[in-house]
Formats: C-alpha cells, sequence, structure tokens
C-alpha cells in the first residue's frame, strides 16, 4: 500500500502525513447516543457485548452520526477474565463486580488460559464492523492491559487506592508476577483474534497504571508490558497505548514497541513529545482533549479548546491523531462533537 493509500489514521500511526487529519474519540459509541440507549434498554450490558451484530451495529452508530477515521470495537476490558474463571457481572449502582477475588498463590489455580473460541463473538463483531466501514475508516481492536485488568480482579471492583492490589505487590510479588503473566499471555492471545477477525491497529488500556509509584511501575509492570508488545509487533499493525494519568509512566516506555502512545489532559502534547521523542518505535501522540469539553453546550469554547489543540499539535515532530484523553461520557452533546470534528477538518484544509 502506498503512502497516498493509506487510512489517515494508519498514515499517522506510522508517522507519516495524510489530507485528511484523523480523529475518532474512545467511548464513541455509548451512552451519550439515543440510538445506543434505544438499543441497550432491550439487553444487559454484557449480552450487548455478546451478540455479534448488535455489538457491531452500536459500533456503527458514531459512524453514521459523526465524520469520524476509525471504529472501536464495542466490549470492554474485562471480557477476558469472564472466559477465564471469574464471574463478571455489571449492576445497577456500581461497575462491574469479579467473582471470585485472586487474592493468593492458590487462587490462580481458579483460571484457565483464554480459548480464543470462546470470544469469537468478538471477532464476529470485527468482521461485520468493518464490512460496514469506507476505504478511509479504520478497525481498531483493543484489550485491557495486564496491570488494569489484574487490578480489577484482585481488588474484584473498581477501586480509589487499590490497596489489595497494591498489597499483593508488596508481599506476595511472585503471585502478582505469576497473574501478570498469566494475563499477558491471554492478551496476546486475545488480540492475536481481533486481528484475525480484521482489526488493522490495537489499543491497550493501562488506565489504573498511574496509580502506582514509578519504581513499582517500572519492575512489575514494564517487564510484562515489554513481553506484550514484542509478541503483538509480529501482527504488523500499529500499537497505540495509554499508560495511565499524566506522564509520569511515560519515562519508562522505551523498550516497550508501541507506535503510538495516548495521552491525557494532564499532560500537554508538547511535554509528553519531550519524553518521548527519544523512543525510535514512538511515531505519533494521541490525545489529548478534555472530555469534559464536550459535555459544555458553548460552541464557541468547544471551537477555541480545539483550535488550540491543533494549533499545538501542529508545532509537534511527531504525528497526531485527534482524541479526547480519555473516554467520551453519558453528559456529552452531540453538537458539541460535531463542533469540534467540524474545526478539526477545516483546520487540515486550510493548513
Amino acid at each position: 500500500m502506498t503512502q497516498s493509500e493509506m487510512k489517515p489514521l494508519i498514515s499517522a500511526a506510522k508517522g507519516l502525513k495524510s489530507s485528511t487529519y484523523p480523529v475518532w474519540f474512545l467511548r464513541q459509541a455509548g451512552r451519550y447516543l439515543p440510538e445506543y440507549q434505544k438499543i441497550r434498554s432491550k439487553l444487559s450490558f454484557l449480552e450487548l457485548c455478546r451478540n455479534p451484530k448488535l455489538a457491531a451495529e452500536v459500533t456503527i452508530q458514531p459512524l453514521k452520526r459523526f465524520d469520524l477515521d476509525a471504529a472501536i470495537i464495542f466490549s470492554d476490558i474485562l471480557i477476558p477474565p469472564a472466559h477465564m474463571g471469574q464471574s463478571l457481572t455489571f449492576d445497577k449502582g456500581h461497575g462491574p463486580l469479579l467473582t471470585p477475588v485472586i487474592r493468593q498463590e492458590s487462587d490462580l489455580s481458579l483460571l484457565k488460559p483464554l480459548d480464543k473460541s470462546a470470544v469469537s463473538y468478538l471477532g464476529e463483531a470485527i468482521s461485520i464492523t468493518k464490512s460496514e466501514l469506507s476505504s478511509s475508516q479504520t478497525m481498531i481492536g483493543f484489550a485491557g492491559a495486564p496491570f488494569t485488568v489484574a487490578s480489577y480482579m484482585i481488588e474484584g471492583s473498581g477501586s480509589k487506592t487499590y490497596l489489595e492490589t497494591k498489597k499483593m505487590i508488596f508481599s506476595q510479588a511472585r503471585t502478582f508476577f505469576h497473574l501478570m503473566d498469566i494475563l499477558t499471555q491471554a492478551t496476546i492471545s486475545y488480540l492475536e483474534m481481533q486481528v484475525e477477525a480484521g482489526a488493522e491497529v490495537l489499543m491497550l488500556f493501562d488506565s489504573w497504571a498511574g496509580n502506582l509509584a514509578p519504581d513499582d511501575y517500572q519492575n512489575h509492570v514494564i517487564p510484562h508490558l515489554k513481553t506484550l508488545f514484542d509478541a503483538l509487533d509480529k501482527l504488523k499493525v500499529p500499537l497505540i497505548y495509554y499508560s495511565g494519568q499524566g506522564s509520569s509512566n511515560l519515562n519508562y516506555l522505551d523498550n516497550v514497541k508501541a507506535s503510538v502512545l495516548a495521552i491525557d489532559w494532564r499532560v500537554s502534547l508538547t511535554n509528553a513529545q519531550s519524553i518521548v521523542e527519544r523512543y525510535p518505535h514512538v511515531k505519533c501522540l494521541q490525545g489529548n482533549l478534555d472530555p469534559l469539553i464536550l459535555s459544555c453546550e458553548d460552541q464557541g469554547l468547544v471551537k477555541d479548546k480545539v483550535q488550540k489543540l491543533l494549533e499545538e499539535s501542529s508545532e509537534l515532530k511527531l504525528s497526531h491523531i485527534f482524541n479526547v484523553g480519555h473516554g467520551l461520557l453519558p453528559s456529552s452533546k452531540t453538537e458539541s462533537i460535531s463542533t469540534a470534528i467540524n474545526e478539526i477538518r477545516a483546520y487540515r484544509s486550510l493548513s
């Protein structure tokens, strides 16, 4: 494929310029869309994730409304442990619950290797979705990174302190290593399946890794990330990694073969580039609009914030994929999303 034939998002992920400034949004399919709510009212979240046709339908919904350059498959980062021996539920009033929790070495015997056939519904959803994309749009697959998934498996749910996770790291380091190794191999298999189904880019979410001290991230997370990304590198698709809140973890990714680093609004694009530009494998930054801006009804404010981010990106040596720093919110306004996209399209056409 020549550069001129390459999809805008893939071009950017490879460090190349494109006539189209690539844009998509984390959690672009979801609760802020009335068409999503209509489908979701008829079945549970997990039932939706496990229904290939409907999962594909909600994945495509935002692309029918907005001029986006990619679809990210509708799913959840906790799908793998739900097929490895834990039970996953999403009840009203709280987030995900995983049982039984993993707290000691003997608990690991509950876990089994991830069987690709058990998650074939996700591959089918990817195949259906990709068949509906235009020739310029990219199909993105994703998974939770091992640490972030491990934290849910250990805590049993989301956490503000990560007490049990840190207790395992501090007092049962071998057990934690073993769990991370199990999850690393499962994640490799899970993402291989997604590429086989048609995913053209992969994203790894390490949303909660920012809660670790730098030395704990380096000692207990980075070795597994290196193994994971070395294996994924062989798939020959661009790899996006989100290392958690802020910029601290960006300092330790010199041996992690992600071509795109996703950053949130707590660090500027310029500062992120100053940290990662020494890494030869990093070609692109993704982010980093505060998603709350897209919950504002003041379209002048939306235009101003988007313009400032575009102007900052124009000074980068690295290429850039426009996105929010972390997930659209249920309060996101469709008019504000349209305004942001229109500003992005106009900016590139004038540059």
